[in-house]
């Protein structure tokens, strides 16, 4: 079990039991919603950089820190 981030709303992601997943440049994705991955999908370059920032995406660590849901309305999933 890792942990990853999710490039959009910086929520911590098991990576065994993630909702969703993306890969984009040969990185994997994860993410708490079909929402944030298809947000994702929609504009990975951007979400991608930021998530190389914070830590995120496969083999990155834990970095950017526990999400607080904000980009889903603040709804704990």
């Amino acid at each position: 079990m890792a942990m990853q981030t999710d490039p959009v709303c910086g929520m911590q992601v098991d990576d065994q039991k993630a909702t969703a997943k993306s890969q984009f440049q040969g990185t994997n994705y994860y993410f708490c919603s079909g929402e944030c991955k298809r947000k994702f999908d929609q504009q990975p370059q951007q979400y991608a950089s930021k998530a190389g920032r914070a830590g995120g995406g496969q083999g990155g660590g834990q970095g950017g820190g526990q999400g607080s849901g904000q980009a889903h309305g603040g709804g704990k999933r």
